[in-house]
Formats: structure tokens, C-alpha cells, sequence
């Protein structure tokens, strides 16, 4: 199922990909790391949206704690998205430095 959504993604000059649903649809993302940092701001609302709700009915308190701990988990990895987003690694060949287009 992966090799043939990467035969039909196809990236683009600044950091978007385009998927290739069929020949008149496709699904353009602009910035993959934006679109990542917006499903990972989702989660991480939805978990302390029920944790709240859980906290304030009389459910156990170690389940909404635990939907808390996880919404934590999410707003760690934001920030490494942020990161990931700003720092960028390529690997260069030795072509590359002799003719420094790096």
C-alpha cells in the first residue's frame, strides 16, 4: 500500500508534496511540517478535551489522567515539530562540496 502512494506522491520545490488520487484529482500540502503541527495541535486538544470531561465526572481518575498525560506527550513533540520544521538535513555528495553548491 506504501509503494503506491510513493509512486504517486510527488515532491514539490518548497517542501509540498502532491498526492495523485486519479488523473483529474490530486492532493496538493503546501508545507508537510505546518500540516503535521496542525494534526498534532488536534490531537492534542481532543485528548485534553476528554480528560477534562472525564476530571469533572466522577470516572476514574487514573483514565483522565492519562488522556492528560498523552495530550503532555503531544505538546513535547510540537515543539520538535517546530524544530524539525526549521532545520532541514541533506546529504551532500562530494560533487556537491567540490563544486560548493551547498
Amino acid at each position: 500500500m506504501f509503494e503506491k502512494l510513493k509512486e504517486r506522491a510527488e515532491e514539490l520545490e518548497d517542501s509540498g508534496l502532491q498526492i495523485h488520487l486519479s488523473r483529474k484529482k490530486k492532493i496538493m500540502i503546501g508545507n508537510r511540517y505546518r500540516i503535521i503541527g496542525y494534526m498534532n495541535d488536534l490531537m492534542l486538544g481532543i485528548l485534553y478535551m476528554i480528560g477534562s470531561i472525564l476530571f469533572m465526572t466522577d470516572a476514574d481518575r487514573v483514565l483522565s489522567t492519562s488522556f492528560f498525560l498523552a495530550g503532555s506527550f503531544f505538546m513535547i513533540s510540537r515543539a520538535f515539530i517546530h524544530i524539525g520544521r526549521d532545520i532541514h538535513l541533506k546529504r551532500f555528495s562530494r560533487e556537491d562540496f567540490q563544486n560548493k553548491e551547498y
